[in-house]
């Protein structure tokens, strides 16, 4: 049995002996499909007449008609020119997408009111001739309108170009960017040629940064034990080594370890005399509702931050789930990736006081529209 390939290739190789012939697997008859079959060999492949295209034809078939009416080879010659740049053109568009590939990457990290910027990879993998004169539609799904990305020079050989798009989320949740491949009108204009399906990547956009006033002495109390913390921290003990992060800060790199081991090593600071803060966020529909819950989801993303970077987040924890030890960056995103997606629930229990955690952090509504901030039930801070 040939394979999926082969019998592809026959199905649209109308030099094949047997391309005519009627069997069980290819019945049809009539010249129609048979033609269109050829012009449009794959679905992933499409190609339109440009308005300059149809102007071509319309004179070459005024030419041809006076050619064939006054038998002049001048104007055989010049129909003949005509008739062969549009097979040419035909060739060329078709050579320009061969051993071509594109890939989308988003960004690592989306926030709603920053600038995100998209990246889109072309790879020529041909030996000899260039890719050029390329156009990429690109999208996102906030936004109605389609952006188009040119490649503004030539492509060559076993080289690799990158596009840029900047877009900016407007809501956080799950957005979507795609792009609906390529297209070039390569060489004459005669044509409009387009390869490759639509393509889609799916990416949460956290809550942005509200404004937020929290004091860490609440109540007249500090949040002091007065003693060092086995643990990372922004003390001065010493307390691991490890492989930078992005988001890391640049005086904590530990450069002899770095230039030894070839690559970027961090060091983890032993938390100093400060006790750290548990963070609970319950979504109960009956408190929060339009606005004000985008607010409450901003200031735990605002506030989640600063104190990961203050090395005094312990835990975090949402409406009725576990809580969430912050070791580290991907437990923090892990955290603004669940406040991305994050709803109103219905009939949540008050998990804070069955905690019963010292520092626990939990929010309230105020007026009409703010978010009050408690520690340990005492008010500590609002946005």
């Amino acid at each position: 049995m040939a394979d999926v390939g082969t019998e592809m290739r026959r199905w649209h190789d109308w030099t094949d002996p047997d391309f005519f012939t009627v069997d069980s697997a290819r019945e049809e008859k009539r010249v129609l499909p048979l033609f269109l079959r050829q012009i449009l060999p794959k679905h992933l492949q499409r190609t339109k007449l440009t308005l300059i295209g149809w102007l071509l034809i319309l004179v070459a078939m005024g030419i041809g008609t006076a050619a064939y009416n006054t038998s002049s080879n001048i104007l055989f010659m010049t129909l003949s020119l005509l008739l062969s740049s549009l097979v040419l053109s035909g060739l060329l568009s078709q050579l320009n997408f061969h051993k071509l590939s594109w890939a989308l990457h988003p960004p690592e990290h989306l926030q709603v009111g920053e600038v995100a910027m998209t990246e889109v990879v072309l790879k020529n993998k041909k030996r000899l001739f260039p890719s050029m004169c390329m156009a990429l539609q690109v999208g996102c799904s906030e936004e109605n309108e389609v952006h188009r990305l040119y490649l503004d020079h030539a492509l060559a050989a076993n080289e690799t170009g990158r596009l840029e798009w900047t877009f900016e989320p407007k809501t956080r949740g799950r957005c979507e960017l795609f792009l609906n491949g390529l297209e070039s009108m390569f060489p004459f204009g005669f044509i409009r040629k387009a390869v490759g399906r639509r393509e889609s990547v799916s990416i949460l956009v956290w809550p942005a940064r509200g404004d937020y006033e929290f004091r860490f002495a609440a109540g007249g109390r500090r949040f002091l034990t007065g003693a060092s913390k086995r643990r990372a921290g922004t003390g001065s003990d010493l307390l691991n080594l490890r492989h930078y992060e992005k988001g890391d800060p640049p005086r904590l790199i530990h450069w002899k370890a770095s230039a030894r081991l070839n690559k970027l090593m961090t060091r983890q600071l032993a938390q100093e005399g400060e006790s750290g803060f548990h963070m609970h966020v319950a979504p109960d529909a009956a408190d929060w509702s339009g606005d004000q819950f985008e607010r409450l989801c901003s200031l735990a993303c605002a506030l989640a931050e600063d104190l990961f970077r203050a090395g005094r987040l312990e835990t975090v924890s949402i409406a009725e789930g576990d809580s969430l030890p912050m070791r580290g960056l991907r437990d923090l995103h892990g955290f603004f990736d669940q406040l991305a997606e994050l709803k109103p629930m219905p009939d949540i229990a008050n998990r804070a006081i069955a905690m019963a955690r010292f520092n626990l952090i939990t929010f309230k509504p105020r007026g009409e529209g703010g978010v009050a901030i408690y520690v340990d039930g005492t008010k500590a801070g609002e946005a």
